[in-house]
């Protein structure tokens, strides 16, 4: 009976993480934001903590993209960093950045970029 109850734990488990990638946008695949940015472009980058799976992406993604100042923002779960880039012409605070990065229940670490 314990082994059964594994089984279908792995398998729940690996829906969920299924449903989630799918219904939150997963960035695996994708290029980081800012591979091919014009020059002069501001791209930054974060640490952030408490990505586990693929999953993550889309929530995180979607806080920071909501940012006024921000043209785009890239999730990457396995180096654990976001990549943002920055609208010209428009200032964007860190702040806004990493607030959003808490509001997707996750740890931001320093600005590394």
């Amino acid at each position: 009976m314990k082994n059964r109850n594994r089984i279908l734990n792995s398998i729940l488990t690996g829906v969920l993480c299924a449903a989630l990638i799918a219904g939150l946008g997963c960035s695996a695949g994708r290029r980081d934001a800012g591979a091919d940015v014009p020059e002069g472009t501001e791209v930054r980058v974060y640490e952030v903590f408490g990505m586990d799976c693929p999953g993550c992406h889309g929530g995180v993604e979607k806080l920071v993209n909501e940012i006024p100042a921000v043209e785009e923002s890239r999730a990457n779960w396995k180096e654990k960093h976001l990549t943002v880039t920055v609208r010209p012409g428009l200032d964007l605070e860190d702040e806004d950045v990493l607030d959003a990065i808490r509001r997707a229940n996750l740890t931001p670490g320093k600005r590394v970029r």
